[in-house]
């Protein structure tokens, strides 16, 4: 029988067919999926059986080599093998903040609060970010409302008398003269360019931190002495009975050129901490100039056994009041590092550090270190001011990011909040306020001729290598056990290379700055540890320290620069000749190795001394008394022809029982222009007058 087709009645029936077929079909490709799921699974384990045995032959491999490596270790000699584990380092690096303050539950709490309670509830979204800039200008505005008076508003002597004019204050930085213009014959011939010399008031506005800030960095010659490394103050000291005295008078007479901020500190007048204001008379010429022991904790000032035209003292202030006195920079710099805290401790550390370190800049440069004084009665000095500050600010900028990116950043993030703020933070402000700390160590600059100069430098400074040495050593180690010793010893082999080359250029000298020691210690300090806590603060502070109030200072320098206006960098001065037979008489003479016609061009210096220089300049008593073509001095008709001369020595006769020092000095210079063109002077000979003795000067120059 033929097989019949069956064919469906309606739509249902056809729909149950197709149905059926189809999950026959299922069936089928289910099949083959399982037959070809089984032969894949052939095959995968095939290949998984090949990679086991390539991974172990490989394996096998690396411990061939282990085994071959360890094996010629071990027949190394001990000192090899150190090498080779310090060069290596650890097994295991490890580089994990501090763990030890984990177990104080009130730390922990403080360690937890910025990131489980203020960034959990503020998170870090515009809310955060609103919250700082509100912050930010509350903080700016506060400062705002201090430094404005202090850069705006002049102050003045207000008398009690309504009817009079009230008189403007003069501001003066710690090292700055009153009316005297300055060292050798600065103030010209018998110091007509210094005029008044007596009968003369002023009142002065003086900044803190002048019991250091007198300080002469350049040697000056006051009579035979050499004045150093210490406040420039000559004479000076309280009198005794100042509160019975009808003229007020406050202090026995400071020689002219003395500083008037440092000598006020000195008497005890003005607070170092905040400045002051402070009434200062001229009182003419005197026979001597004491020395006087300082308040505050100063020294001694300067002994001067010998006349001079013109002193001042200071005077107590009376029938009236003085107004913009007080120096703002330790309440501003208490202000902003209380106002930094909570960026610091409860902010990212991104966001900390950048307002940290830009607060600290600008509080150093408008207040606590400035590189320029600020005179309230010429609003230029402000202006400049702003502008030396954004000069240098950008270019720090650049390198306090680079600080950040290789060290600061590794330390910061993630780190512990609470050595945050109890060790980097303070640490960073004590390196910001280097001229409150460490400029106060005797310590000026690493020549050898500055050290032998400066009594304790020598300990200082090797106080200073130790330590610098012992945190070198643990910061060594730290960077060892997180297993990166190798980069950082080659990177650290390239800087002393470097500045072993820049040490030896001729005719340069190495000068290592407060900028560049941060720049180069702080890659360093690239760890989690507590040390890079500890280094790290103090270091990124004296980069902001050196560059703030001292600009981008080069590595190397001169031999010229670095006698900073010191004598030793110009014309060597004529050899005083003296005559026993005629006491009364200095001259001097041009040495034969040197001759005047050998003296148009200096080429060491650079100097063009063509057609200008055709004389000498003689000094009295650190006073210009003759310029001339002579080399002989009649010093009794030098005496007659000049009023103010011939009573100071009569004078000086009357008090110092018939007998007076006469310290003289000689120079070449320009007879139409002394002050501009002159050579260097000699060191001070010494007459004694009228008997006639003479000293002959030590060698040098002054």
């Amino acid at each position: 029988m033929a097989n019949k087709t069956r064919i469906p009645h309606d739509e249902a029936e056809s729909t149950l067919l197709n149905n059926t077929e189809n999950s026959h079909n299922d069936i089928f490709d289910n099949n083959d999926i399982e037959l070809q799921s089984m032969t894949g699974s052939d095959t995968l384990n095939d290949n998984a059986e090949n990679e086991v045995d390539d991974n172990n032959n490989e394996h096998g491999d690396n411990e061939d080599e282990r085994n071959e490596e360890w094996t010629l270790l071990q027949r190394s000699n001990r000192i090899t093998r150190s090498i080779r584990k310090i060069w290596d380092g650890p097994d295991q690096p490890s580089d994990e903040p501090p763990e030890f303050l984990e177990k104080y539950p009130v730390v922990k709490i403080f360690n937890e609060l910025p990131v489980n309670v203020f960034q959990k509830k503020v998170g870090k979204g515009p809310l955060a970010m609103t919250l700082l800039i509100v912050y930010c200008a509350l903080w700016i505005g506060t400062n705002f409302f201090f430094l404005y008076p202090h850069f705006v508003f002049q102050g003045y002597f207000i008398p009690d008398n309504i009817g009079q004019e009230k008189i403007p204050v003069i501001s003066l930085d710690c090292n700055s003269y009153l009316n005297w213009e300055g060292t050798n014959n600065a103030c010209g011939l018998f110091g007509e360019d210094c005029q008044p010399f007596k009968n003369k008031d002023y009142y002065i506005k003086c900044p803190a931190l002048c019991d250091m800030g007198g300080i002469a960095y350049s040697a000056v010659a006051v009579g035979s002495k050499r004045v150093k490394y210490t406040n420039y103050i000559i004479g000076g000291g309280a009198l005794p009975d100042w509160e019975d005295r009808s003229d007020s008078m406050y202090s026995k007479p400071y020689r002219a050129d003395s500083y008037p901020c440092a000598s006020a500190v000195h008497l005890g007048l003005i607070s170092p901490l905040t400045g002051g204001c402070a009434k200062v008379s001229m009182t003419g010429a005197q026979t001597s100039f004491p020395s006087a022991e300082g308040e505050s904790g100063m020294d001694w000032s300067v002994n001067f056994g010998s006349f001079f035209p013109s002193s001042f003292s200071f005077k107590a202030v009376t029938q009236g009041y003085l107004t913009s006195c007080l120096d703002p920079r330790f309440p501003i710099l208490t202000l902003n590092f209380l106002y930094g805290v909570p960026v610091f401790y409860l902010y990212e550390s991104l966001y900390g550090y950048w307002t940290t370190v830009l607060s600290a800049y600008w509080t150093l440069v408008l207040v606590l270190d400035p590189p320029l004084l600020v005179e309230t009665l010429n609003m230029e000095t402000v202006y400049s001011l702003f502008s030396v500050a954004f000069q240098r600010l950008l270019p720090l900028c650049f390198i306090l990011y680079v600080m950040w990116k290789i060290a600061v950043k590794r330390t910061l993030e993630n780190g512990s909040p609470v050595l945050k703020m109890i060790v980097w933070y303070p640490l960073f402000w004590l390196g910001v306020m280097n001229n409150v700390t460490f400029d106060r160590l005797p310590v000026d600059r690493l020549n050898l001729s500055d050290l032998k100069e400066q009594q304790g430098a020598f300990v200082a400074v090797s106080a200073i290598i130790s330590t610098i040495i012992v945190c070198a050593i643990i910061q060594a180690y730290m960077l060892w056990k997180s297993g990166r010793f190798r980069k950082y010893f080659k990177i650290y082999i390239c800087f002393i290379v470097g500045i072993a080359f820049l040490g030896s250029m001729p005719g340069l000298n190495l000068r290592i700055h407060h900028y560049i020691l941060g720049m180069v210690l702080v890659p360093g300090c690239a760890t989690r540890s507590l040390t890079a806590y500890l280094f790290q603060g103090i270091l990124i502070g004296l980069i902001i320290s050196g560059v703030g109030r001292w600009d981008f200072a080069s590595i190397v320098e001169t031999n010229y620069a670095l006698l900073r206006d010191e004598a030793g960098a110009s014309l060597k001065p004529p050899s005083f000749v003296f005559d026993n037979s005629d006491k009364h008489k200095i001259s001097w003479s041009v040495p034969e190795l040197n001759p005047k016609s050998q003296l148009e061009v200096d080429p060491e210096f650079g100097m063009d001394w063509h057609g200008k220089i055709d004389g000498y300049s003689l000094l009295l008593n650190d006073l210009e008394v003759y310029v001339g073509n002579n080399d002989t001095i009649d010093l009794d008709n030098l005496i007659e022809e000049n009023g103010m001369l011939k009573d100071m020595i009569e004078q000086s006769l009357t008090d110092l029982d018939g007998s007076v020092e006469m310290y003289f000095r000689v120079a070449r210079a320009s007879t139409k222009s002394p002050e501009a063109y002159r050579g260097d002077y000699t060191n001070a000979g010494i007459l004694i007058w009228p008997e006639g003795t003479w000293y002959d000067p030590l060698p040098g120059v002054s």
